[in-house]
Parts: structure tokens; sequence; C-alpha cells
């Protein structure tokens, strides 16, 4: 079944942008900065994730499901474990025992955040513990966490429901998702919770389903739209980039129950363009940007755990300014990233192979 599956170009190159946006949200760039309005994008650059996690993850189940009329689930959360589990709990690790080699170090670190709950962390629960604090853990990268507690959490609600709905209902599963994620955000708002949970994000995974859907079951849709003017694409395209980094620079309450429905469906029609085989929004596998992007779920994990590094370095012994500390940083958590790609992780994405 995996051979007959579709390759992705510019997908990569697109995680790595997405990266980037969350590693300078959480890199010390100062207001003064030009940087600044662009820091603001990180929460953003997860909204992409979940978008692009969103069609993945449909487009593998019911390709699957088109093809054989059946899902295996155990596979396919065999094949995600693969992937999510190594690093995450190698993290988790590495995060218990960082305030004992900072001691060990002699370096300081801030006490500001609640202290784990390590069968929360360990069970995929850290945004639960998270809406619960109100807060973040006191130690990198819990912090960071939460998001992959959504994507482990929307594995398993989307698996179900992708293996027991008829594929001519997926759009009415996406309606619904986008529907309840609105509705729980204003909710949620009311009752002053943060909007970490599967359910007020849904809509982002629902978004990135539509144009799996449309790849799969309505390609005449596809083939249509890769008729369209080049310059709606660009047009399109141009949307997204002003929505990532204007709409996090204004300052209004309305915004805030609007732009998830704007980033959902721009982002998915982002995607949408990238699909027909004549299509002008290629980035292609070759490029620096696209390569770095395979590294991109370490890059994730890495990168506040570097930053903090580097902060800490700079309250100690040497002086850093911010931004020999977020280019340094940058390349650091990249290296780290390859590093761990090539001597950990890889080895258990070769076991994958045996569960398709």
């Amino acid at each position: 079944m995996s051979n007959n599956r579709q390759h992705f170009h510019t997908f990569d190159a697109l995680r790595f942008f997405s990266f980037l946006l969350v590693f300078i949200h959480h890199s010390p760039v100062p207001d003064s900065s030009f940087l600044s309005f662009f820091s603001k994008s990180g929460g953003i650059g997860v909204v992409f994730f979940f978008v692009l996690s969103g069609f993945l993850i449909t487009y593998i189940l019911i390709h699957e499901k088109n093809r054989t009329e059946k899902i295996s689930l155990k596979k396919f959360y065999i094949r995600r474990i693969l992937r999510i589990w190594p690093l995450f709990y190698a993290m988790i690790l590495f995060a218990f025992i960082t305030p004992y080699l900072l001691n060990i170090l002699q370096l300081p670190y801030s006490a500001e955040g609640y202290q784990p709950n390590w069968l929360m962390s360990v069970l995929f629960l850290e945004n639960y513990k998270m809406i619960i604090e109100g807060g973040f853990p006191n130690v990198s990268p819990l912090s960071v966490m939460w998001t992959l507690c959504i994507e482990e959490h929307f594995y398993i609600v989307w698996g179900i429901l992708i293996s027991i709905i008829p594929l001519k209902r997926i759009p009415h599963l996406i309606t619904g998702s986008i529907l309840l994620a609105s509705i729980s955000r204003i909710i949620y708002s009311h009752y002053g919770l943060s909007t970490i949970d599967l359910i007020s994000n849904i809509d982002y995974f629902a978004f990135g389903a539509i144009p799996a859907y449309i790849l799969v079951c309505k390609t005449e849709i596809l083939g249509r739209l890769d008729k369209l003017n080049r310059s709606l694409k660009y047009l399109a395209a141009s949307a997204s980039l002003i929505l990532i980094f204007g709409i996090p620079n204004l300052e209004t309450e309305w915004l805030d129950f609007v732009a998830p429905l704007l980033f959902g469906t721009f982002f998915s029609l982002t995607i949408l363009w990238t699909l027909p085989q004549n299509n002008h929004l290629k980035i292609s596998d070759k490029l620096w940007i696209s390569k770095l992007g395979v590294f991109t779920y370490g890059l994730y994990l890495f990168h506040t755990i570097v930053i903090n590094l580097f902060l800490n370095l700079k309250i100690s012994s040497f002086d850093f300014n911010w931004i020999l500390i977020l280019i340094t940083s940058l390349i650091t958590t990249i290296l780290i990233s390859i590093v761990s790609y090539h001597i950990f992780e890889k080895h258990f994405l070769k076991l994958k192979v045996y569960f398709y």
C-alpha cells in the first residue's frame, strides 16, 4: 500500500518555515527589534503544523480505506508510535534530569511555572495539566509538548472515526469538527480556559482533511483547480503570508474567533494548490529548506532546550547579545536535530516498513 502513496513535495519546506515561526517566537527578541513583528506569529506555526498533520493523517487513512475498504488501526497506530514515542520519551527523561544537570553544571534555572506531574507527562496529558494549572511547566521541553499531546489525541480519535465512517460522510465529519472547535473556543473563553486541547483545535486538522479528501475521493475537483489561473494561487499564498504576520500584530478581540477560520481556510488552500501535477507553488525537495524540514520533529523538541541553555550561559558567564543567541541557538538546534535523526530516530523509522 505504501508504495502507491503520493509523495508530497513542498511539505518539508513548509514544515521548516512553520518551525522558524515557533523558533523566533521562543527566542529572546526585544520589542525594539524588527523581528518582534514576526516573533508574534509563533502560534501560527503550530496551527500550520496541525493543518498539515490533518492532511497527511487523513490522506493515509482514506487512501487505505479507499483501496482496501478497511483500515488496520493497529498498524496505523504502531507507525505513529514509531515516529513519535522514541524522541518524545527521550525528551521526557531529559526534562526529568534537567534540574540535576543544571545543579551539577552550576547553571541557574528559572523557577517560573508549575512542578511537572510526570505521570501526566508520560501519558500525553501535559496539555490538560497546563489547562488545570493555568500556566507552563518549569522545565524544557515540556512547555512545547502540549502540541504533541494534541497530535496524539488526534491520531487516536481520527483513526477510529475514519475507520467507522463511510468515505462519503467524511465531509460531515469535517464540518462537524469545524463547528465543534468554534463553539468550544467561545465556551473556553467564557470560563477563562486555555484552548490547548483537541476539541478546541480539531478544526485545524479538519481543514487539513479537506484537500486530503479531494485528492483521494474528488479527483475531478483537483483537475479543475489545476486549470485555475496561477495568479489566483499566488494571491491565496500571499494572503496566507499576510494573515500569518498581520493578524498576531492586531489587538481586536473578535479576531480570536474569526482568525482560526481564516487560517484554516487559507492553509487548506495552500496545501490544495501544491497537489496538482502542474502546480506553480512547488518547492523542490533538493533545496536546503526542504532538506532541513525532514528534521522538523527534532527541531521542535530541541529548540527551547538550546535557547534556554544559551540564555543561562549569558546570565552566568558569557556576554551574548540576543542576535548571537538567536543565530547560535538555531545552528545548534539544527545540528543536534540532524544527529538525533540519523543516530536515534531513524532506527525506529526503519521499522515502519513492517507495519504497512
